[in-house]
């Protein structure tokens, strides 16, 4: 990465320096040549006001950071296409330097930061808001404001001077801890409490369990807790939603009240995850996406079926629905129990329960 000192160095009367001015113009070059950081013809404006929340022609995005400045620690270029580097000897790799801009958006895979990625493949749900909205000075969305936090906390090292770790890399890799080893919140709060006793002081690590979870909240794609009759007849849900007993056996929907808790606890909850984000998901990411419409390229061979576009039902099925079959990025559901028995065995006599669910 070459020299940037001159993003925050003090001018004197106000007055921007000579560097600071090229620099600026050497930002602008970087910025728009790559195709990918456009918006509606505006590139994220990185002052100390917009924060990079906000798409503006290039000349404003100029005219801003000549009379405000940039926002503080933006000397890595991350939302303008230059990549996290979490050695010091890939520093000459680094995508994006004013110096060499044609190389810029070409790096391997291996050479990037999977975290950044994470969070950029989530970002592009919210960026289709984005474009929607005219070029003009607004307040970002909540959605916009939490995925550029993220962004951030995907480049920023878990202490100054560390290589191997950014804020959000170290969050992700001890929740997956957690969830690996089934370690309780408390078990989690105690090995945060230990860790932050040995690492440097200033470090970023978040603090405990629900710190992390807030943070890591907006990668998520969450579900619906739905009541449900606690012997599976029925969900109380859309025009249901309202009743509290059973309509087919008459069983009450929330346990009886003990001492002064007002709050109505149900007999049993469903957790509903809702397929539709799950599968815009699959297409925010270039390489899932590709997998998932890579039935339309794939040329099958005689006598050979190594996909279920191959079979029969599939080549049925459009031949029946034209239209949908025409849309590669159309999705087919199909269900499969995977070999257990949905009706338990003789010996346990245990029978496996489900309720039964259609896709619109």
């Amino acid at each position: 990465m070459d020299d940037r000192s001159w993003m925050y160095r003090d001018s004197p009367q106000g007055l921007r320096r000579m560097d600071y001015c090229n620099g600026v113009q050497g930002f602008i070059n970087f910025a728009t040549s790559i195709p990918r950081n456009f918006t509606d013809g505006g590139i994220r404006c990185p002052c100390r006001k917009c924060k990079n929340l906000k798409f503006l022609h290039q000349d404003i995005v100029t005219m801003h950071l000549l009379t405000k400045g940039f926002m503080e620690d933006y000397m890595c270029w991350y939302a303008h296409g230059e990549l996290f580097v979490p050695d010091e000897s890939m520093e000459e790799q680094v995508v994006g330097s004013t110096s060499s801009a044609s190389n810029m958006h070409e790096v391997e895979n291996e050479n990037s930061n999977p975290y950044r990625n994470m969070v950029m493949d989530a970002m592009r749900m919210s960026e289709a808001n984005v474009r929607e909205c005219p070029i003009v000075e607004e307040e970002p969305n909540a959605d916009a404001a939490r995925f550029f936090d993220l962004l951030r906390d995907s480049d920023e090292p878990l202490w100054d001077g560390c290589m191997n770790h950014s804020k959000l890399s170290a969050v992700a890799q001890v929740f997956t801890i957690k969830s690996d080893h089934g370690l309780s919140e408390a078990g989690y709060d105690k090995i945060i409490e230990w860790a932050i006793s040995i690492l440097p002081e200033g470090n970023r690590m978040k603090e405990n369990f629900y710190a992390a979870k807030s943070m890591m909240k907006p990668l998520g794609l969450g579900y619906q807790k739905i009541d449900i009759c606690p012997n599976f007849c029925m969900l109380y849900y859309l025009e249901n939603a309202e009743m509290t007993e059973c309509m087919t056996c008459g069983h009450s929907r929330y346990k009886p009240r003990t001492g002064r808790g007002k709050t109505l606890v149900a007999y049993k909850k469903l957790r509903y995850f809702p397929i539709t984000p799950r599968l815009q998901r699959l297409f925010m990411s270039p390489r899932t996406a590709e997998h998932m419409t890579w039935h339309q390229s794939h040329h099958a061979v005689d006598g050979v079926m190594v996909h279920p576009s191959d079979g029969e039902a599939w080549k049925h099925f459009n031949s029946m629905h034209p239209p949908f079959s025409a849309e590669s990025r159309n999705v087919r559901l199909g269900l499969c129990t995977d070999g257990f028995n949905p009706f338990g065995s003789e010996q346990s006599g245990a029978e496996y329960r489900c309720l039964s669910s259609s896709v619109d």
